[in-house]
């Protein structure tokens, strides 16, 4: 299997690799870095090769830098190979890379799952000691918390799956202690076949339940007491890339490093 990262030259794309290598590392895969030429070879493209390649040699994972002609010569090369993972990388407050970008990978339907990394705070890759996977109720993917299981394993680092339940104002205001272990305990029975994957595993890590009329100010709330590095969320678009899920906010307007994780679908 292979892991593939997207640089451009760009500082966001270097800390977009460096999760990419701790997720290569901890997977035993072979590592990519892909350009997709655009006028010119850049000398930030050199510079950012370097700067990636001495991450790489320190976590021992060997790497090429492939350049590639546009999106159709990428679409042939995946094809062509056995890829588990695509990163790309976008910084605050930015697309990725231009708009249209990771739009158009969407779009074209690669075999291959897609890791759009939101840089808030560049390098902070290189030192992960907490994971955060905010969730709906108790809906959570298996392929979700395999990302969220790789990354906080890689790393070595807590985790927590923090699970929301939106009530409106009045259901709130009714809400008491005994309704709220009630529901932490039916949310555990709900998602125990990831504690039964994690013991098995020996990976441990936290669940947090909270009722809120807000989902996304409760996350945020929640982050900003507790400071996490990371934060892996679903895609959760419909049409378009973004969505208006609640949580797909804080992809659009993040408050830390974040992983907005898109798994390609089958056709059954």
């Amino acid at each position: 299997m292979r892991v593939v990262s997207l640089i451009n030259g760009s500082l966001s794309s270097e800390s977009s690799s460096i999760y990419a290598l701790r997720y290569a590392k901890k997977l035993d895969c072979k590592f990519s870095l892909l350009y997709i030429r655009e006028k010119i070879h850049s000398k930030e493209l050199d510079k950012s090769f370097e700067n990636i390649k001495r991450s790489a040699d320190y976590l021992e994972v060997e790497i090429e830098l492939l350049i590639l002609e546009d999106l159709k010569e990428l679409k042939s090369w995946v094809k062509s190979k056995d890829v588990d993972m695509m990163f790309c990388s976008s910084r605050r407050n930015h697309s990725i890379f231009d708009r249209s970008f990771a739009q158009s990978i969407v779009k074209m339907d690669m075999k291959v799952d897609l890791a759009v990394v939101k840089v808030v705070k560049l390098f902070r890759a290189n030192s992960v000691d907490s994971v955060i996977l905010p969730i709906r109720g108790s809906k959570l993917s298996i392929k979700k918390f395999t990302l969220f299981y790789a990354f906080a394993f890689a790393y070595e680092s807590k985790a927590e799956i923090y699970s929301i339940d939106k009530i409106s104002k009045r259901e709130l205001a009714k809400v008491d202690a005994l309704q709220i272990k009630e529901r932490l305990k039916e949310v555990i029975f709900n998602l125990r076949h990831y504690f039964r994957i994690a013991t098995l595993m020996g990976f441990k890590f936290n669940l947090k339940h909270d009722y809120t009329l807000a989902e996304g100010e409760k996350i945020k709330t929640h982050i900003a007491q507790n400071g996490y590095d990371l934060m892996i969320v679903g895609a959760h678009y419909d049409g378009s890339f973004f969505g208006s899920h609640p949580i797909d906010a804080f992809f659009e307007n993040p408050i830390m490093n974040t992983i907005y994780f898109i798994a390609y679908e089958e056709e059954l």
